[in-house]
């Protein structure tokens, strides 16, 4: 299956928010979004499994025609040690502190294969690029309830570079 005939193609666009800082992109910047991770708490580690969409191949990242992505929930909660009658238990709270996220965050993180095969989360702590993907209805009902439009993390904060490296 050739990367121009997928329907997982998900197309780029500078987020809203950064318009008047960054550069628009070409009308025709694409990603392949080849799968899904539901992550709890935090985001997931480089190498956590990503559950593949039907169709995509490893042939695929090997073209090397686009970047490949994950689509990536995570449901927000804090870690907190409960003092009562004497004892402590864990537990998981939302909305603990105004500031910090609640609720279901989503993104696109940068896919890559293992030495297995598998398609996983590639590595390196990455941010948000101050881009979206417009997710075509096809990622939308392998995933319900993902938005329409989700923030890109390929930048390393440290070097200033977008995925792949």
């Amino acid at each position: 299956m050739g990367i121009e005939s997928s329907r997982y193609l998900a197309r780029l666009q500078t987020d809203p928010r950064y318009r008047s800082v960054l550069p628009d992109l070409a009308p025709t910047a694409q990603v392949l979004v080849a799968g899904y991770h539901a992550a709890f708490s935090t985001p997931p580690r480089p190498g956590a499994s990503i559950g593949v969409f039907p169709g995509i191949h490893p042939g695929v990242a090997r073209a090397g025609v686009a970047v490949v992505m994950a689509l990536v929930r995570i449901e927000y909660a804090t870690h907190v040690t409960v003092d009562e009658d004497g004892g402590s238990r864990d537990i998981w709270q939302r909305q603990l502190f105004d500031r910090l996220p609640s609720g279901y965050g989503w993104r696109l993180l940068p896919a890559q294969l293992d030495e297995r095969g598998r398609w996983v989360v590639a590595r390196g702590n990455l941010a948000a690029s101050g881009l979206q993907a417009l997710l075509p209805r096809s990622v939308s009902i392998q995933v319900p309830g993902a938005p329409v439009a989700v923030a890109v993390h390929d930048l390393d904060p440290h070097t200033g570079r977008r995925w792949p490296w």
